[in-house]
């Protein structure tokens, strides 16, 4: 799989994007990248997917971008516009270039077994944001507490903390800074009578 495929394949299954038929026509000019997709209903965000290739030149490339970000600036287009380029190093050059008109997310051409990983960071921006576990989850602290320390040594102290932690952040900390407090003076007692 191709990274442009890759790219794809993670905005339309996570990202909810549809794709746009090739070629795009705006008015009477017509556009061909690679991909271009459009957000669903939440969001106002059209990708462009450029495969950069050997054969396709950096001042080609930025011609095509600048044209179509024009195109949709004269039909009072409200989609903000981002270009993900693929397969080959973008040129800084071709960046800077096209960076004034819209989004640019370089995302090259990664390899390995993190490739794709690498690739969903890169379009992070672009996907939804992932929700947090319900709030039932967390509801139930402590029985998820008390079932990891089954089976150790469960010192009192230990369930003492356990109790201040319904109180708090604060209340545990003054807590155990009273303990440890409690056990330095001891240790330097003892230390002193030892003397």
């Amino acid at each position: 799989m191709t990274t442009a495929e890759t790219v794809f394949e993670i905005l339309t299954k996570e990202g909810g994007y549809r794709p746009l038929g090739k070629p795009i026509r705006i008015g009477s000019q017509t556009f061909d990248f690679t991909y271009a997709l459009v957000a669903g209903e939440r969001a106002n965000d059209l990708v462009i997917v450029i495969e950069l290739t050997g054969a396709s030149e950096d001042a080609q490339v930025t011609r095509s971008v600048l044209a179509f970000t024009r195109a949709l600036d004269v039909l009072g287009s409200k989609r903000s516009v981002t270009a993900v380029l693929t397969s080959g190093q973008a040129n800084n050059d071709l960046v800077n270039s096209i960076n004034r008109v819209c989004r640019v997310l370089p995302v090259g051409a990664p390899t390995g077994p993190m490739a794709e990983k690498t690739v969903r960071d890169w379009l992070a921006v672009l996907l939804p944001l992932k929700s947090p576990p319900p709030v039932e989850h967390l509801a139930d602290w402590r029985a998820s507490l008390e079932k990891q320390l089954e089976g150790t040594d469960n010192e009192p102290v230990v369930g003492q903390f356990v109790q201040l932690a319904e109180g708090g952040k604060e209340a545990v900390e003054e807590a155990l800074a009273l303990e440890i407090s409690t056990l330095v003076d001891k240790v330097l007692e003892d230390g002193a009578a030892q003397s």
